[in-house]
């Protein structure tokens, strides 16, 4: 895969033509999603929940549809803080004032897996390349999930969709990840577990976008993927992170 610029002398210069010359677009930055990317999975934590909720007279599963909601207002920026979010489900479940939610918080949190071979392929990665993170979540828990692995550091932008106001694949938020660190799209690359939540608005911009199709998961969700993979094709597709800076070498050589 080759990006091609063109530099030309004068517009007006009627020889342009052959003065066109083709120049080769190096990578220089890497963007990972979170879920099923960055995050390979979850801790189960439904029996945790259902054993805090258990005083309160509520199940987790009559709890999640309504937490659900409200976690996507505070995922766009609707709800500012985990307070103003943690009050208005207390009032819509009836809850009182020393409510559970924070602990459903934490434990949710604490379920994130990071396995070491990823946080050493990210390693690897940033020796050569910018790394960051596009995702939509909250900002504040994202941060807490990478100080949790001490990979914090690892990052040199995070674009949370709290944070932008924007949930992907809404381009805005794209647009605010190649500028926090200065990229252009050519010289980006994208890499997603979800085609049309996130590839496809990375894909318009004109970021280089990487699908990491796990086999291994399998889903309801997934087996839609295989409907919108007929309309929608992805610069490269990846089976796992190991196989990402080998391809980035590859784009590099041309």
């Amino acid at each position: 895969m080759r990006a091609k610029i063109y530099l030309e002398h004068s517009k007006n210069n009627p020889k342009m033509k052959k003065n066109q010359k083709e120049v080769k677009t190096m990578i220089k930055t890497v963007f990972l999603d979170w879920g099923r990317t960055l995050i390979s999975g979850f801790k189960k934590t439904d029996a945790k929940i259902e054993e805090v909720l258990r005083p309160y007279g509520l199940k987790w599963d009559e709890v999640f549809s309504v937490w659900r909601n409200f976690y996507l207002l505070r995922s766009l920026g609707r709800l500012k803080t985990d307070q103003e979010m943690f009050e208005q489900l207390r009032k819509v479940l009836n809850l009182p004032s020393d409510s559970p939610l924070k602990t459903i918080r934490d434990i949710q949190l604490d379920s994130h897996i990071i396995p070491p071979e990823t946080i050493e392929i990210i390693k690897k990665i940033k020796q050569q390349y910018k790394m960051g993170i596009i995702s939509n979540n909250v900002y504040d828990w994202v941060i807490r999930v990478l100080e949790n692995y001490q990979i914090r550091e690892l990052f040199d932008a995070i674009t949370v969709s709290s944070e932008i106001g924007a949930r992907k694949p809404d381009a805005r938020i794209f647009v605010a990840s190649l500028r926090s660190l200065a990229s252009k799209p050519e010289e980006t690359v994208f890499v997603s577990d979800e085609l049309a939540e996130d590839l496809v608005g990375s894909k318009g911009l004109g970021i280089i976008s990487v699908w990491l199709r796990d086999p291994h998961i399998k889903s309801e969700w997934k087996q839609r993927e295989v409907a919108e993979e007929k309309i929608f094709e992805p610069d490269a597709t990846i089976v796992s992170l190991e196989e990402l800076l080998p391809f980035l070498e590859k784009l590099n050589k041309g």
